[in-house]
């Protein structure tokens, strides 16, 4: 699988792609040696709008894909057309949208203190980060964002 970093420049496009499950770095702020240093150090590849990145090309090679749209959902589209990224529906949503890391199932008596009660009433599958902490389930938007990715053609 493709490990990915994105520049400063691509939050957006960082979190849509650990949507579908790719173990994808962001920084903000990040300078451009160090971004390309942990392109090659960690054999990711790096994207981002920064023409002035093309300067690394030498050493980036094919590691570096300069991202064409403003949009994030038109960005996602190009790196999914350009690397043929294929996700597998347990893939989506497997990942922290915040820190990246793999998301563990947690049971929901374990939380229910952390839990809105509608929220606890109304759900039974809850995942939760080992290293922000962070809990998450499906609930609409989770399916808003679904139609969007199969509306776009991404899944």
């Amino acid at each position: 699988m493709i490990k990915f970093i994105c520049d400063d420049n691509l939050g957006k496009l960082a979190k849509w792609l650990r949507t579908l499950g790719n173990d994808t770095l962001f920084f903000d702020p990040i300078e451009d040696g160090e971004l390309v240093s942990k392109t090659l150090k960690e054999d990711r590849v790096l994207l981002s709008r920064d023409t002035q990145l093309s300067r690394f090309n030498l050493k980036l090679g094919e590691k570096l894909l300069l991202i064409e749209s403003e949009k994030p959902l038109e960005q996602l589209k190009q790196v999914v057309r350009h690397f043929e990224l294929k996700t597998a529906k347990e893939q989506i949503f497997s990942r922290c949208l915040i820190c990246n890391q793999l998301l563990e199932n947690i049971e929901k008596e374990k939380i229910k203190d952390r839990l809105y009660s509608y929220v606890y009433q109304t759900q039974d599958n809850f995942k939760r980060c080992p290293q922000c902490d962070r809990l998450f389930w499906s609930a609409t938007h989770v399916e808003k964002m679904i139609k969007m990715l199969s509306e776009c053609g991404i899944i």
